[in-house]
């Protein structure tokens, strides 16, 4: 019983006189620093990442070499020469004994192979990864990928937007593919100028490869340096640089697409040879403006909107077949009134026209239908037809979350709740990051008693852009509803500050739901103060029970054509409305029941 302890006590005692372990130690370190050199190499010089397959490989399969060849010689004064079994007076009989006594020596065998075999599983994974053959990058499962903000390396920032657009382009050709998962542009885009690495955004964005480069444009030349990593390692599974000129920017987004595609093993489905970029111009200067006005629609500001239109305007006298240009010409002009723009009236006609364009160009545009159905939705009151287009949108494109968004806003307006959360928690699973989304499912949480859920959704949207001014309202909202009147208080505070409305009003109304005697003072701060809300002071009129007041402000709300009417038939502050026949006549008069 005693004979297995002190074998071992013997066993280690000769691994460190041979200097087994000394050898293991050196052998990992100078292995990690040419692998880290390699590594360096491979991105520096755009070498194939065959060569650091090759380098992993022979570091791995070198290792039980190393351990066999300090085990079996020394290294002395006179040379190297075979070690002595006996040499350590510990380890006279090993070799003679028995077999069922030389189980160490069998251990270092078993390990050895060990090693070996996990060695070649490893490398044949990494080997594969890199050209598309092998791993777990290639499984379905693990088909996802977040295109990061390419860099502006132009050293002007007037090119941002440039560098911008071509990330975006990228993120829309790869959502084409089959199979392959896309985090959606807000969310990739929270990461611009961080210093967040690949693992981290990875795990937030959940995916399993990121893509980043950078961009480097001057007159009409333009190099794109682009690089595909496996998020769980760090690897890189593919790298190239393009130099081209600007009126070839089309080929080489296709190009690109098609090497990640094949990178990450994921086969294209219909007609292989279609081009993933679908640009619908050949014009370079339409193209670069519709990147221009890309960049300021983002933005989303008023200011900002309005420049969005005229390069978008540009574009297609530029090129007056520009069917994606008319889309986003559209997009612009559904949002102008939510930002403080002209009024519904005033721009239905442009948005009406942008929309149609688009869609006689290309039925199969996704965006085009998205802009027609939330026209339709805001300013017509077409539930209907509102539908359709958002349900075609979702068979064009599966995975742009804005369609599943508005569409959520749509169901809830039509209080058809289990439908609405699942779609916008489908805009949120596409778009983790994004404000809005998260905005709206906190608002249909918070409108089920789901306050804890809501409140994290639009905390998450806070976290992101700290000032939305959705989101602080609904933070009002959901606040009010379950009683938390600090919070709400809070939040009507920075409400305030960022629409420059009367602080004092708000504090009325909170003073009023703690305290029915100050109902009357509040009701006259709302009608004679400018406050935020869906339809005015309308919501919180209805909040304080003023019946009266709340339907006078919806028909003003109403022959102003406030882009957020629909939400009249959703919030909780209408509830105690329903009863009354006049109320029910005002939601009728939006083609709502």
């Amino acid at each position: 019983m005693t004979d297995g302890p002190k074998q071992y006590q013997r066993f280690l005692a000769e691994l460190k006189r041979r200097r087994v372990f000394k050898v293991a130690a050196v052998y990992g370190g100078v292995s990690f620093v040419l692998l880290q050199a390699a590594d360096l190499m491979v991105e520096g010089l755009n070498l194939p990442q065959l060569v650091l397959t090759m380098v992993t490989a022979v570091a791995l399969f070198g290792f039980p070499l190393a351990l066999a060849l300090a085990w079996a010689f020394d290294l002395t004064s006179e040379g190297v020469k075979r070690a002595d079994p006996a040499a350590s007076g510990e380890l006279e009989a090993i070799v003679a004994q028995p077999a069922a006594r030389r189980w160490p020596a069998g251990i270092l065998a078993l390990v050895g192979t060990a090693l070996l075999i996990g060695g070649v599983w490893w490398t044949l994974a990494r080997g594969g990864n890199a050209t598309g053959e092998f791993g777990a990058v290639g499984d379905p499962a693990a088909a996802s990928i977040a295109v990061l903000p390419f860099v502006n390396m132009s050293g002007d920032e007037e090119n941002e937007y440039f560098s911008d657009g071509i990330t975006e382009e990228l993120l829309t050709a790869l959502t084409r593919v089959p199979n392959l998962k896309v985090a959606a542009r807000t969310s990739t885009f929270a990461f611009k100028g961080t210093d967040a690495d690949v693992r981290t955004i990875a795990q937030q964005l959940e995916v399993a490869t990121i893509l980043e480069g950078s961009v480097r444009k001057s007159g009409d030349q333009v190099r794109i340096t682009a690089q595909l990593i496996n998020a769980e390692d760090g690897f890189h599974l593919w790298s190239d640089t393009y130099d081209r000129r600007l009126d070839d920017i089309f080929a080489i987004q296709d190009e690109i697409a098609r090497s990640i595609v094949d990178a990450l093993k994921v086969t294209l489905q219909g007609d292989a040879d279609a081009d993933l970029t679908r640009s619908s111009t050949n014009n370079a200067e339409a193209y670069n403006d519709y990147l221009r006005g890309r960049h300021f629609w983002n933005r989303r500001t008023l200011a900002a909107f309005d420049s969005a239109i005229q390069h978008f305007n540009r574009a297609v006298l530029l090129d007056p077949g520009y069917a994606r240009a008319y889309a986003a010409l559209a997009e612009a002009y559904v949002l102008l009134p939510e930002y403080g723009g002209p009024p519904m009236s005033e721009v239905l006609p442009y948005a009406t026209a942008a929309t149609e364009r688009a869609l006689a160009l290309d039925p199969d545009l996704a965006e085009a239908h998205v802009a027609s159905a939330y026209r339709k939705m805001v300013f017509e009151w077409d539930w209907d037809g509102a539908e359709r287009d958002y349900l075609k949108a979702i068979e064009l494109n599966p995975d742009y979350p804005t369609a599943h968004h508005w569409y959520a806003e749509m169901l809830a307006a039509e209080r058809r709740w289990d439908e609405s959360l699942s779609q916008i928690q489908r805009a949120v699973e596409l778009d983790p990051l994004a404000p809005a989304p998260n905005t709206v499912l906190g608002l249909i949480l918070g409108i089920h008693g789901r306050y804890d859920e809501a409140i994290a959704a639009v905390e998450r949207a806070l976290g992101v852009t700290p000032n939305m001014l959705t989101g602080i309202w609904a933070l009002t909202v959901i606040s009010v509803a379950q009683g938390d009147y600090a919070t709400a208080g809070s939040a009507f505070d920075r409400l305030a500050d960022i629409t420059g409305t009367d602080s004092a009003a708000y504090r009325a109304y909170i003073a009023a739901l703690s305290d029915t005697a100050m109902t009357a003072a509040a009701v006259t701060a709302l009608q004679s103060s400018a406050v935020f809300g869906t339809v005015g002071p309308a919501e919180y009129l209805a909040q304080l029970g003023r019946i009266e007041e709340t339907l006078a402000a919806l028909e003003a709300g109403f022959e102003a054509r406030f882009p957020y009417l629909h939400w009249t038939n959703t919030l909780p502050q209408y509830e105690d409305m329903r009863s009354d026949p006049r109320f029910l006549a005002f939601i009728e008069k939006l083609n709502l029941e």
